[in-house]
């Protein structure tokens, strides 16, 4: 599992060397959700997600958005 952000507006995500890319494979991942958040916050990012990405399954779960709402139920 990959920790991600992705700019809402272009559907692009963030990679290395913040470069954008649209293949989530080649993203930079971000290890935890408050980092992400806080690089997020340093790229001045206006519309952003911070979401958990399962590369074997190529399946994603938006944890939280740039209004800082949580977006999965709390366990």
């Amino acid at each position: 599992m990959k920790v991600l952000i992705i700019d809402a507006e272009s559907q692009l995500f963030l990679g290395h060397q913040d470069q954008w890319t649209d293949r989530p494979q080649e993203a930079k991942d971000l290890s935890f959700t408050a980092h992400a958040r806080a690089v997020a916050r340093g790229l001045k990012l206006k519309n952003f997600q911070v979401l958990f990405y399962f590369s074997d399954i190529d399946y994603r779960i938006v944890v939280c958005d740039s209004a800082g709402e949580p977006t999965l139920a709390k366990v």
